[in-house]
């Protein structure tokens, strides 16, 4: 890696790996990243010995090698001060964190990972019926009693940016939209948290990848997978 920057190494999508760019630009570092565009890269960092359980992302960073999404986010939350103030707020960020991911992990964000169009409507109904019913009140209820317009305290934490990557795809696709409808607090924040330091920058420039499209569902199925999905 030159001059020892971390490096993010994930296929050319948002998918897992946002949340790990979104932290790591929220905590200002500077970070190389490397897109797995062929089977063959992959295969090469499993018979280097780099992916623990032959998965991706893979972070490498302060002399470590991290991979999966969930323990590399909270590895770099928790090394660079977006844990909260107190064990109080890393309790209530973690719980929330975990609802955002779960809301995320409905399929939300690989729908076009359905072989049919039919599949694809029939399965973001029920997901954003979930949203609607069970994820999104919540996190309505919690911003509408936040002073700072974060989710915990008056700084951005881990939950804030697990929360913004789901509900970044919802706002941002035509077909989603229509979900946050009814949760102008939630709207707010995106807006919010877009503006903050790092996080600005990050969503204005040309690392930030745009939604996954059927080009992109093909390539990482081919580098990723050997048989059928």
């Amino acid at each position: 890696m030159a001059d020892n920057k971390p490096k993010l190494t994930y296929f050319a999508v948002r998918s897992l790996a946002e949340v790990i760019r979104l932290a790591l630009s929220a905590a200002k570092v500077e970070y190389e990243e490397a897109y797995l565009r062929s089977r063959d890269q992959f295969v090469q960092l499993i018979t280097d010995g780099k992916l623990m359980f032959k998965q991706v992302p893979l972070l490498e960073i302060d002399g470590k090698t991290l991979i999966g999404s969930d323990c590399t986010l909270r590895y770099v939350c928790r090394t660079r001060g977006l844990m909260g103030k107190n064990s109080d707020d890393q309790t209530l960020i973690d719980m929330l964190t975990s609802g955002a991911r779960d809301m995320f992990k409905l399929g939300i964000f690989n729908y076009k990972f359905k072989p049919t169009e039919e599949a694809r409507a029939e399965f973001l109904e029920k997901a954003t019926k979930e949203c609607r019913e069970r994820y999104l009140p919540v996190f309505e209820r919690i911003l509408t009693g936040s002073k700072a317009g974060f989710l915990v305290g008056d700084t951005l934490t881990m939950a804030d940016i697990v929360f913004f990557d789901a509900v970044s795809y919802l706002q941002e696709a035509p077909n989603l939209k229509h979900t946050m409808t009814e949760f102008p607090r939630c709207q707010a924040f995106i807006a919010h948290f877009s503006q903050q330091p790092g996080i600005k920058e990050y969503l204005a420039s040309p690392r930030r990848l745009p939604h996954m499209d059927d080009d992109m569902v093909a390539e990482v199925k081919q580098v990723a997978y050997t048989g059928k999905r």
